[in-house]
């Protein structure tokens, strides 16, 4: 279960924004032919869209796409997941030694030069820091080319649409949070 930009929700959600009551719309995991759909039919398209963006999925094609509409994309999963071998990518060890920062470092200020928003997520206070402390260098181009052609178009989530209707189906018990 998804919602349409047509639906009763969309619509709702354009409504508050005409009237000022809220300022943005942002949608999560709308790709391929339901974003399409939604470009298509909304009458306010959305102003962030979150979506799988690391460097082994680039996801180029939307992120282009989506600037026509001034729409931003925020990147889930931007360090891959965690996963070791995207981490561990050799040109992300060499441009490290050379700004002296950390892979995930390097990783995360590619996205930002490249127009995403990361939100990295971390429960080590001492990672939360170093994920900030990405605004003292700056990649080159060369350096931007070279993080490029590592894409793989590789995805970490995939999901059916039974996973999808779950996910958008799920009931978080707010009270019962700490």
């Amino acid at each position: 279960m998804w919602v349409r930009p047509n639906s009763i929700i969309y619509k709702l959600l354009e409504a508050a924004c005409k009237a000022g009551k809220v300022k943005a719309i942002g949608i999560s995991n709308f790709h391929d032919e339901k974003l399409e759909d939604l470009l298509a039919h909304a009458e306010i398209k959305p102003h962030v869209i979150q979506l799988e963006s690391h460097p082994y999925y680039t996801d180029t094609k939307t992120r282009d796409r989506l600037k026509e509409y001034g729409t931003r994309m925020v990147a889930w999963y931007p360090l891959g997941h965690g996963d070791k071998a995207l981490l561990n990518e050799p040109v992300f060890t060499e441009l490290a030694k050379k700004y002296g920062k950390s892979n995930a470092q390097i990783i995360l200020r590619w996205h930002v030069q490249r127009g995403t928003t990361v939100i990295p997520g971390s429960t080590n206070p001492d990672h939360i820091k170093a994920n900030a402390d990405i605004f003292d260098f700056e990649l080159t181009a060369d350096e931007m080319a070279a993080v490029e052609k590592i894409n793989k178009n590789v995805r970490y989530y995939n999901p059916n649409p039974e996973q999808e209707a779950a996910y958008a189906g799920m009931k978080i018990d707010l009270d019962a949070q700490p």
